[in-house]
């Protein structure tokens, strides 16, 4: 059988008080509607069709760059889920498809074991309509309850709507459900708006197809998968959420976390076998880690590549296509920005490189400094393999310090230096006396 997805991303998103569109929000610094459409994507269906509104017509070319399987309907009037769903139905090849998932663009921890669950339960028992339901860990929330007869669901009753003998029912609607195209085409023109919003409720065709005696069920999963997002304190709690199913996942692979709950990852983060993680280290996106690195405390990386048995930190900072080879040392207090570090360079301590190329077995001191910027321009410093660059140096770029190389300490290097070469400034030591 085949399937479709609709994906409901056109709420205003107002609660977030914020001029980003709501479903661009991060989470694990990857806006919300990507982890929807990654695990929609992973699913592998027929088509996936994205309800936006028009605030979201400016977003649509980057959504349409990363994912090409898609289609986008616009809902220019908020009048409810069941009129969402009906905008994206307007595309006539959906209706081709057996099955229709309806997701939510700001239920971001969806899982794709989840849904591929749900799928194939679907199929197996011939459901006609199956509602992911949750039960959350207590009834202070806005979720809908679902009212139940044995396995079948009879109908669902929004928060707003409920009755003081019905708030202590406590399994819930997620808004994620699977049901057969074909009721879902005929079954949406019967919602009425007849609510206190006024509003047209998707919800309702689980008591039209359950009058009419079709199949509807539910399949339960845990509810953290399911929390969604309509302002910032939801969004932090869906991170952190986020952070602890990644934190367990790596923990899972074989990292070792020392104190997991303060170290912080992206959606993207990658990480190797045997690597150490110190407490209070963040990762920002596209970072790669190899198998035996240590990563010290009060660490940030982000768009980084650390290959094997390296030691980086603590209190360094790599950035903006940073490249570790193995073996490297990155100490205390240093900053790397858009550098090759080649294998067993070691730069200890209170040293900004930036825009350089540095070979192999060369030996930073501290306080070294790149002046890569002259004011108009960013410049490349190159330094050679074997070389030994003295503390509290300015290696002033554009410059190629050759192999095999000794610069001395508190140097101010504007010149190319050949291969083979020591370099230092010698200045007089004036000593003048205290006494009048």
């Amino acid at each position: 059988m085949s399937f479709s997805i609709i994906i409901l991303a056109a709420g205003k998103g107002s609660r977030m008080n914020s001029k980003i569109p709501k479903v661009f929000h991060k989470v694990g610094n990857l806006p919300m509607i990507f982890h929807v459409l990654n695990v929609s994507a992973s699913l592998k269906p027929k088509m996936i069709s994205m309800v936006v509104s028009n605030e979201l017509e400016s977003h649509k070319k980057i959504i349409k760059d990363r994912y090409n399987n898609i289609k986008f309907a616009i809902q220019t009037k908020q009048l409810g889920t069941a009129d969402a769903v009906k905008c994206a139905l307007s595309e006539k090849s959906f209706k081709s498809s057996d099955i229709s998932i309806i997701l939510y663009g700001d239920t971001p921890l969806i899982s794709h074991i989840s849904l591929k669950k749900s799928l194939e339960k679907f199929k197996k028992i011939n459901s006609d309509l199956c509602i992911l339901s949750m039960t959350p860990p207590n009834t202070d929330h806005s979720y809908g309850r679902l009212i139940t007869k044995k396995d079948c669901v009879e109908k669902i009753i929004e928060q707003s709507e409920l009755k003081n003998n019905q708030q202590a029912d406590n399994l819930c609607n997620t808004g994620i459900m699977l049901i057969k195209t074909k009721y879902l085409i005929e079954k949406l023109k019967k919602i009425k708006n007849e609510n206190k919003k006024k509003e047209f409720f998707l919800t309702d065709i689980v008591e039209i197809l359950n009058n009419e005696g079709y199949k509807v069920s539910h399949l339960e999963f845990p509810y953290y998968e399911f929390l969604g997002v309509n302002n910032k304190s939801d969004l932090a709690l869906v991170e952190n959420h986020f952070q602890k199913i990644v934190r367990e996942k790596f923990l899972k692979q074989g990292v070792t976390l020392i104190d997991p709950n303060s170290v912080f990852f992206s959606s993207d983060t990658k990480i190797g076998k045997d690597v150490v993680i110190h407490p209070n280290v963040h990762f920002g996106v596209n970072v790669q880690i190899g198998d035996d690195v240590e990563i010290k405390s009060f660490c940030h990386l982000e768009n980084t590549i650390i290959k094997n048995q390296a030691s980086i930190g603590p209190f360094a900072r790599l950035r903006d296509k940073t490249k570790i080879e193995k073996e490297v040392k990155v100490g205390n207090f240093v900053e790397i920005k858009k550098s090759n570090l080649k294998s067993n360079v070691k730069v200890s301590h209170l040293s900004y490189i930036g825009d350089a190329d540095i070979g192999k077995n060369t030996n930073i001191g501290a306080g070294m400094i790149t002046c890569n910027y002259d004011g108009f321009r960013k410049n490349k410093t190159f330094i050679g393999e074997n070389c030994f660059i003295g503390s509290n140096t300015s290696l002033i770029a554009p410059i190629k310090i050759s192999q095999n190389s000794i610069i001395g300490a508190s140097t101010v290097i504007d010149k190319n230096i050949p291969k083979g070469t020591t370099v230092y400034r010698k200045s007089e030591l004036i000593k003048k006396s205290n006494k009048k």
